[in-house]
């Protein structure tokens, strides 16, 4: 151990890795995922997901924001969504006919 200046105590240890860069705000990707996440329950919060995602991802590109991963996932998620709501739907509107919903 090297010796200190004037005796005195070394300087505290910080938590956490070593050179680990504090992060930044991420607020609006988590916004984001949440909302694309809420497409389990209905579409219409899907599509500010995936709004949300994208401005998040381009802020985080910029270095403006962080959360680049979680604004990631939320557009992909939000995709995902509309995907599987498309593919969905018919089917169950297929079915329903099929049963005699629809007379």
């Amino acid at each position: 151990m090297a010796q200190q200046p004037f005796g005195g105590f070394p300087p505290p240890q910080q938590y956490g890795f070593p050179n680990q860069a504090q992060s930044k705000d991420s607020g609006l990707a988590i916004a984001a995922l949440i909302f694309s996440l809420f497409g389990l329950i209905g579409l219409v919060s899907v599509i500010p997901g995936i709004v949300m995602g994208h401005v998040a991802f381009a802020k985080a590109r910029r270095g403006e924001a962080g959360g680049k991963g979680m604004a990631l996932a939320a557009f992909i998620v939000g995709y995902l969504m509309i995907v599987l709501y498309a593919i969905a739907i018919p089917v169950a509107l297929n079915i329903a006919a099929k049963h005699g919903a629809f007379r």
